[in-house]
């Protein structure tokens, strides 16, 4: 597998229902959810890979009530409350989730999909997961489609901010393969699998939304 154990660096809560709150989650889903709404046309599908607890696919549905939402997922525990999420909110556009490890088949056909979606995830895994998500996103990419990628980036030509080194580090003594990507690694990647270099949106605490469309 591609994408190994992530690290957990937080407790989640859980509802009797099996639905599982992240403290993270739950401090930026607005923000990132803000930013996918200024960002993604009226309409369209969007498959939002490891989607955890499943608090901000159930955001991106209301919001974007024009957009199928399919969230996947490969931990079962999370695919557990993701659907008992789905089950909850009841809305049309969010399907139930699908399981997902990012270096096996994706579960959609070739230009099928006009966003890809994914929140937190490059930092606490290893670079060998991100180069599954590029290379797996560009085949189910429309033209003009879009991978968006939310998290903590090392920007080029910029001092580091401090708070993101120390998460960096904190990373790194967990485990080597871990640590905050800087963009020059991530548009190598974009360009490896056909994608164009990203576009760049500002975040709170030095956070990032960055876009790789399709050519």
């Amino acid at each position: 597998m591609t994408n190994g154990p992530r690290a957990r660096l937080e407790q989640l809560k859980s509802e009797p229902d099996g639905r599982r709150y992240s403290p993270s989650a739950g401090r930026n889903h607005a923000d990132v959810v803000d930013a996918l709404v200024a960002l993604l046309p009226e309409r369209g599908a969007c498959l939002e890979v490891a989607a955890g607890t499943g608090e901000h696919a159930v955001l991106a549905a209301q919001r974007l009530p024009g957009w199928r939402w399919q969230p996947t997922e490969r931990d079962p525990v999370g695919l557990a409350s993701i659907a008992a999420w789905v089950r909850h909110a009841e809305l049309p556009n969010l399907l139930p989730p699908v399981a997902l490890d990012l270096g096996d088949r994706w579960p959609c056909e070739e230009a099928s999909l006009d966003a890809v979606f994914a929140s937190n995830l490059l930092h606490i895994a290893p670079i060998a997961t991100a180069q599954a998500l590029f290379g797996g996103a560009a085949r189910p990419l429309t033209p003009g489609g879009a991978l968006l990628v939310y998290g903590p980036v090392f920007l080029p030509d910029e001092p580091r901010p401090d708070g993101n080194v120390a998460f960096d580090r904190e990373l790194r003594e967990q485990d080597p393969a871990y640590g905050v990507r800087t963009l020059n690694e991530l548009d190598a990647l974009a360009a490896a699998a056909g994608l164009q270099p990203a576009s760049v949106r500002r975040m709170p605490v030095n956070n990032v939304m960055l876009g790789f469309a399709r050519a």
